[in-house]
């Protein structure tokens, strides 16, 4: 366990400029929520806090799209591998390190929007049941981008990701209604968008739940694809 759990801290240590970028957007919440006329202009609080939230699920893609090829490109995969680090630690270390990265963001935003939106009447419970969905989508998100990463370079792992994430939200407008929860990434985060003052939130914890179960899924996946693939081979 320790080297799984050495690997995900030195993940989250290497990505730390784009996690305190993604925070410069949380700071830009709390900024707004000093300089706005509380509760005339909640509705743009709200906007706010929508746009930074969906952040996190695109950085997401992008940590777990970059990590093995960035590794594999500097040669370090090799010599981390090479100090009796078993493969399927190797990935659940990233596992967990874009999981930390991502929830270290919902939870600062969930600080902010407690406080700010808090002040213009939205419910603090509502704001942590977003955020739970938030950290459930994003953590899906990582993982099947991590998937794709085993044997695809980032541009290609996230054009990949896009079409798991995406293509339920499609088949739920074109077949049935039903069919948007089969990868509930779209779902959770659909939930945080539609969100608004004149509702309390209502969440399902199906999706939550599937959306974790479908975590464990795509690394088992990826471990049993990254298994067989040649990481001595140089990438470009």
């Amino acid at each position: 366990m320790k080297p799984v759990l050495l690997i995900a801290v030195n993940f989250v240590r290497e990505q730390r400029w784009p996690i305190l970028v993604l925070l410069l957007w949380v700071l830009l919440l709390a900024f707004q929520g000093l300089m706005t006329e509380l509760p005339r202009e909640r509705e743009d609080l709200l906007f706010i806090f929508k746009q930074v939230a969906v952040y996190v699920v695109v950085f997401s893609v992008f940590f777990g799209g970059s990590a093995i090829y960035n590794e594999r490109r500097s040669r370090r995969i090799l010599a981390v591998l090479a100090k009796d680090v078993a493969r399927h630690q190797y990935l659940s270390g990233l596992v967990i390190g874009v999981t930390m990265a991502c929830g270290l963001y919902c939870f600062t935003l969930g600080l902010t929007a407690s406080w700010t939106l808090g002040q213009s009447g939205f419910q603090i419970r509502d704001v942590w049941l977003l955020m739970v969905c938030l950290a459930a989508a994003s953590a899906l998100a990582g993982t099947v981008a991590l998937m794709f990463s085993t044997f695809l370079n980032p541009f290609f792992a996230a054009g990949g990701t896009a079409v798991v994430l995406l293509l339920p939200a499609v088949l739920e407008r074109t077949v049935n209604r039903n069919l948007g929860i089969i990868v509930p990434a779209w779902e959770l985060t659909a939930t945080v968008v539609k969100s608004s003052f004149d509702s309390p939130v209502q969440i399902s914890w199906t999706p939550i739940l599937l959306a974790l179960i479908e975590t464990v899924l795509f690394w088992l996946m990826s471990t049993w694809i990254f298994k067989r693939v040649d990481i001595a081979v140089a990438v470009e």
